[in-house]
């Protein structure tokens, strides 16, 4: 937050010295810029605290429901165990991920198991990249993880899109597969992965 107000107040200040030496010659360019980006830069800053984190901390608060705990972590990861062949896996994923919000390209990389896609601009964040890993626990079964992030890097809220976008892919992944076959992570025991499984078993 204090990054972004220095930044908007920090650029303000130049714009403003910029046109005061240009037009008028002001002497006082630098004074008059200084003081001006301190008083926006500061508004900037208030304007954050008394509107957009508290937006972004009820959207969090209203889509956990209490079940995870890095709910205020930009970076989003789920993590569940399924059965079902490599192609019903690799097919549950790409459907699942083609239903996610504001999804605009989704890939696949069968050689490696893993489905890739990104999430295009909306008012709530500047889009998102989203990764799904396909690991084989034994000839039938696998170990899916799925993580939404920020494209950039320079983002302060998400208002729960990345949240929002892992939870879209778990709850449309569970309905493709079959909630019969899909156990989430923390309610199943450890399993270490098996030997690499060729094909489609």
């Amino acid at each position: 937050m204090a990054v972004s107000s220095l930044g908007v107040g920090g650029g303000i200040c130049l714009f403003v010295m910029i046109v005061v030496l240009t037009t008028k010659s002001e002497p006082n360019a630098f004074i008059y810029g200084l003081r001006v980006g301190l008083l926006l830069g500061g508004t900037f800053a208030v304007f954050l605290l008394a509107v957009l984190l508290p937006l972004d901390l009820s959207a969090h608060i209203f889509l956990n429901k209490g079940r995870y705990r890095q709910i205020w972590d930009l970076e989003q990861m789920r993590e569940m165990d399924a059965e079902g062949t490599a192609r019903q896996i690799l097919h549950a994923c790409r459907q699942a991920l083609l239903v996610v919000p504001y999804i605009t390209a989704v890939s696949d990389d069968v050689e490696n198991m893993v489905t890739r896609g990104q999430t295009s601009v909306s008012w709530r964040s500047a889009g998102e990249d989203m990764e799904v890993e396909i690991t084989p626990l034994d000839a039938t079964r696998w170990h899916i993880k799925v993580l939404s992030k920020p494209r950039s890097k320079n983002i302060v809220f998400d208002y729960a899109k990345n949240f929002e976008n892992v939870e879209t892919f778990s709850s449309n992944f569970v309905s493709i597969i079959g909630k019969d076959k899909v156990v989430l992570s923390g309610d199943a025991p450890e399993v270490k992965p098996a030997v690499e499984v060729k094909g489609d078993a």
